[in-house]
């Protein structure tokens, strides 16, 4: 097989979502892709730089899956339309999305503007609302940080009663969109 760094990104994130993202080593991509893990050092520095690759391609994934989902909607069905975009996403990529948090946010140009991106995808499902600027990149923030806390939960098994995760969801949301009509207000 011809290596290059976007098949060993592509082999990285299979392994993740397949088997979790402890499963991804520089040793098991060299073993399915049939070198020497030495080879690797041609196409990543480390196993430190395939988890910053795998979290971008995450970020930028949901990104396209956030926009195509709020496309053409407004104000609370906006919101709806991204919150099951985000958890389609991480249902169908648990490993990718994974890589979200082995890496800092802050600190590397690249991922701060990943999650930019991602926060400005938040940010125009907001866009139906008569928010402030400031007001609506908080309100972005507030949802990416609900829609990332209850996904992971959601793909750990750290939510207590699993049978109600569909209501539980939904009055998340419910709150999140009576709180930023309440902002309106002001």
């Amino acid at each position: 097989m011809r290596l290059n760094r976007a098949i060993v990104v592509d082999m990285a994130a299979q392994i993740a979502d397949a088997e979790g993202i402890d499963a991804v080593t520089l040793t098991r991509i060299a073993t399915d892709a049939g070198v020497k893990q030495p080879a690797l050092y041609r196409h990543v520095t480390g196993i430190e730089e395939l988890w910053t690759l795998l979290s971008l391609r995450a970020r930028e994934q949901l990104v396209i899956a956030l926009e195509d989902a709020i496309a053409g909607t407004t104000r609370e069905l906006s919101i709806i339309a991204a919150a099951h975009a985000w958890r389609l996403f991480v249902q169908q990529h648990p490993g990718l999305y994974s890589a979200t948090d082995r890496v800092p946010s802050v600190g590397d140009c690249d991922i701060e503007q990943s999650l930019a991106r991602v926060v400005s995808a938040l940010s125009e499902s907001l866009s139906g609302y008569r928010l402030t600027p400031t007001q609506r990149g908080h309100c972005a923030r507030s949802l990416r940080s609900a829609l990332h806390g209850f996904c992971v939960l959601e793909k750990d098994n750290g939510h207590p009663e699993p049978y109600a995760i569909e209501k539980s969801l939904k009055q998340l949301l419910e709150l999140f969109c009576r709180g930023i009509e309440v902002l309106e207000k002001k």
